[in-house]
C-alpha cells in the first residue's frame, strides 16, 4: 500500500470513470476527527447558471466512491453526490 500526503491530493483532477467526465478539481477534504481519516473529498466543480456566467460549486465525494489516487487524477465511481 502505497502512502500518499494530503497535501498531494490538493489539485488532482477528478474524473467520473464510468462517464468520463471531468468533475474538477480536489480543493479540501473531510476527515473524521476522531481517527483521522478521510470521509469525503471535496471538489472544486465548475457550474454554469447561463451560457456566459459561470461560478463554482462545491461537490462532497465520499471515500468510499474513489477508485484510484493516481499521480495525476483520482478516478471515482458515478454516483449522486451532494453539492
Amino acid at each position: 500500500m502505497t502512502m500518499i500526503k494530503t497535501s498531494e491530493l490538493r489539485k488532482l483532477d477528478v474524473i467520473n470513470m464510468e462517464e468520463g467526465r471531468y468533475l474538477g478539481s480536489v480543493c479540501d477534504l473531510d476527515l473524521d476527527p476522531d481517527t483521522g481519516r478521510i470521509v469525503s473529498l471535496v471538489v472544486d466543480e465548475l457550474g454554469t447558471l447561463r451560457f456566459w456566467q459561470r461560478r463554482r460549486l462545491d461537490l462532497d465525494i465520499p471515500w468510499r466512491d474513489v477508485v484510484l489516487v493516481g499521480a495525476d487524477v483520482v478516478l471515482v465511481k458515478n454516483r449522486t453526490w451532494k453539492r
